[in-house]
């Protein structure tokens, strides 16, 4: 006979529950206040923004229209003509298409370009902002667009509850910081921008950010069932939202480690976690490639060797697959200064070429990437290329390619074919020089063969490492291959590898792409079009050093008493998200269309960014506040104020480029000030403190 349970405990048990994890956000002002505020500036970005302006947002909103309107889940290649065609309207009259100077044929049979396609992705948010759409069906389209927007804002307002919660877990209740980081999170113009967007962003920042929390609390509170199912149910969410939220992965094992540790032998995991990515470089890597060339994962034999037939210095460049019948090309981006300096001109192309056995292979050429006049709809050609039969003594080629006028990017390829597993090409003294040079090998001054002169003339090598002197670190070949074959459609390991020591060479990208990710952190909307000004752009750099240095000041006047396991995680939380948005779009240097990437690919760092840049300005608070005696309520001004002051430029600087007809309608900017002025209040006064 099953035992009934005992209702007199169950219920007030479920009481308690509540009562501690549900009213007290509602009990405290704080957190009901800012709420209200992400509410209130997801309104105001909206209005600002206009639809389908956020990243690759019409794809986004088609896998989640599929996803409601199909009888089974979408698929890769699936799509309505119907309603892309409905949708190329709307996209057509809010500007969309102009913006990327295209005129799609909306009548005609083939599928309608909307931008980047996303069916086939993890599904989590596609799922949820299906929902409203279900009952939808005979809605406008922008309506539908809408009420998916409303499950964007819906899961940002839960980021900001859960970072909420995640903060309770390191700071005590009454603590400024307690608010300061949902609040700057309510407030950061770029996230809030993207959060309320309909794209998959906004699901895995929330699976990082409960994630967190979950961490959080179990290296508090220690090891429980409980703790780890809801760990593990974060970790579920992170695996279905994008592979951005991946990295939780990375951290798991630590937060099992030190929950069950409770705060014995920190430093001794730590060190030994350092020790081992101080040892890895040795175990994982070698000598023996070129530094500044790629080369596919077929070779497992050195790239670079010492010959006594090297036409150039003493080394030369050996393919020699692994494979019989194996294809594969050995790789040199150039950099876009190079390549800007060459526009519309003639250059030479040269190398020594030959093999262990007569061989035939494609010649030597340049890929270009253009970008079409302008459009952000580039294209990528080859320049000509011959079959060529070697032979087994060294044998100078040199090709005359023309290059495109919009030209932007271009990588330097030796395409090869080996027949049989016993065929080897060896390459050396590689030459790019501007101008139409004749078919007599030039001489190099050096043994870098840097420069030298070609036909009389005095030439300066635009190749890099052109005859294999300058030695290189490469994984070994068993991990390399692994590492292709089952990080390939992420991260291309070794070419980041190759990038970082041939900084040189690809330094630029690097230096690129951190502006970028700066600028998209702070203030740059609707897909980074609506650029942060240089002067603002500076004193927020410099707000950003100010946070960074307050912070290290901190963990330093607090290093006997603070819980450094929790300060390892929420370090690794934040290195691991930006350094993988970092090299995110590297590997596409070598097809001519590298990705500059995005902070929207760093956002699930978001929670411990935004505490480490709130307790670096708190330090700095404090200490004015004990130097010059300032009240609480001027510092809540000073952070609040500085913050809605951004928010404000954000705003101002999309009228500017969306709604320049706005100026002369002054009703509307006042509304906006006002509504400013009001966040600004709520900060300031009292009303987003945490003991009212």
């Amino acid at each position: 006979m099953t035992k009934m349970p005992n209702f007199s405990t169950v219920i007030p048990s479920i009481k308690t529950w509540i009562a501690s994890h549900v009213k007290a956000p509602i009990r405290n002002k704080a957190i009901v206040l800012i709420l209200l505020l992400g509410l209130l500036q997801s309104v105001l970005f909206a209005l600002v923004v206009p639809p389908w302006w956020h990243y690759d947002e019409p794809g986004h909103f088609e896998y989640a229209w599929l996803a409601a309107n199909l009888p089974a889940w979408p698929e890769v290649g699936q799509y309505s003509q119907a309603m892309r065609v409905e949708m190329a309207n709307s996209l057509e009259q809010y500007g969309w298409y102009k913006a990327r100077l295209e005129n799609p044929d909306l009548s005609g049979a083939g599928p309608i370009p909307i931008g980047v396609l996303q069916v086939g992705g993890e599904p989590a948010y596609y799922f949820l902002a299906s929902l409203p759409l279900r009952l939808m069906h005979q809605t406008d389209i922008l309506a539908q667009y809408f009420a998916a927007r409303a499950v964007s804002i819906l899961l940002y307002l839960l980021i900001l509850l859960a970072a909420w919660y995640a903060l309770g877990e390191i700071v005590a209740e009454d603590h400024p910081l307690r608010w300061m980081v949902p609040a700057f999170l309510a407030l950061l113009p770029a996230f809030v921008d993207v959060m309320t967007a309909v794209n998959n962003d906004v699901a895995a920042v929330l699976a990082a950010t409960l994630f967190l929390w979950a961490s959080l609390k179990l290296i508090k509170k220690g090891f429980s069932i409980g703790r780890l199912i809801f760990m593990a149910a974060t970790l579920g969410f992170c695996y279905l939202s994008k592979n951005t939220a991946l990295f939780t992965f990375a951290l798991a094992p630590f937060v099992l480690i030190f929950s069950l540790l409770r705060g014995r032998f920190t430093w001794a995991v730590i060190g030994i976690s350092v020790l081992g990515v101080i040892i890895a470089p040795f175990a994982l890597l070698e000598g023996g490639t070129a530094t500044g060339w790629y080369q596919g994962p077929a070779q497992a034999a050195p790239l670079r060797i010492a010959s006594a037939n090297a036409p150039a210095g003493k080394y030369v460049f050996q393919i020699d697959p692994s494979k019989a019948n194996a294809s594969g090309q050995l790789l040199q981006s150039l950099t876009p200064d190079v390549v800007k300096s060459l526009r519309g001109r003639y250059t030479t192309l040269g190398a020594w070429l030959w093999a262990n056995q007569t061989t035939q292979i494609y010649s030597p050429h340049i890929l270009f990437a253009t970008n079409n006049n302008g459009t952000e709809k580039g294209s990528v050609s080859n320049s000509p290329q011959t079959p060529l039969v070697l032979g087994t003594e060294p044998t100078f080629y040199r090709f005359v390619i023309r290059v495109p006028e919009d030209a932007v990017y271009a990588t330097i390829s030796i395409p090869y074919f080996v027949p049989s597993a016993n065929s080897k090409i060896f390459v050396d003294g590689l030459v790019l020089a501007a101008g139409e040079h004749g078919t007599t090998a030039p001489h190099f001054n050096e043994a870098g063969s840097a420069k030298g002169t070609w036909d009389g003339r005095e030439f300066q090598n635009l190749i890099r490492n052109s005859s294999a002197e300058q030695n290189g670190l490469r994984f070994r070949p068993w991990i390399g291959e692994k590492l292709n074959t089952k990080l390939s459609s992420l991260f291309n390991l070794p070419f980041i590898l190759e990038t970082f020591l041939d900084w040189r060479g690809s330094g630029w990208y690097y230096i690129s792409t951190a502006g970028n990710l700066f600028r998209t952190f702070w203030a740059s909307l609707a897909a980074n079009k609506v650029l942060v000004p240089s002067a603002p752009g500076y004193f927020l750099a410099l707000l950003t050093l100010l946070g960074i240095a307050g912070t290290g000041r901190i963990l330093w006047l607090k290093r006997k008493s603070i819980r450094w396991d929790m300060v390892f995680l929420l370090g690794l939380s934040i290195l691991l998200p930006w350094a993988l948005a970092l090299v995110r779009g590297v590997s596409g240097v070598l097809t001519g269309s590298p990705v500059i990437s995005w902070t929207r690919y760093a956002d699930t760092a978001i929670l411990p960014t935004a505490l480490m840049l709130c307790a670096g300005w708190w330090s700095w608070l404090e200490l004015m506040k004990r130097r010059w005696m300032f009240s609480d309520i001027t510092l809540n001004a000073i952070f609040g104020g500085g913050m809605a002051g951004i928010s404000i430029l954000a705003l101002v600087d999309g009228i500017q480029f969306f709604h320049p007809e706005w100026w002369g309608s002054w009703a509307s900017l006042v509304f906006l000030l006002i509504v400013q002025a009001a966040a600004i209040r709520l900060i300031i006064h009292g009303k987003a403190r945490l003991n009212p």
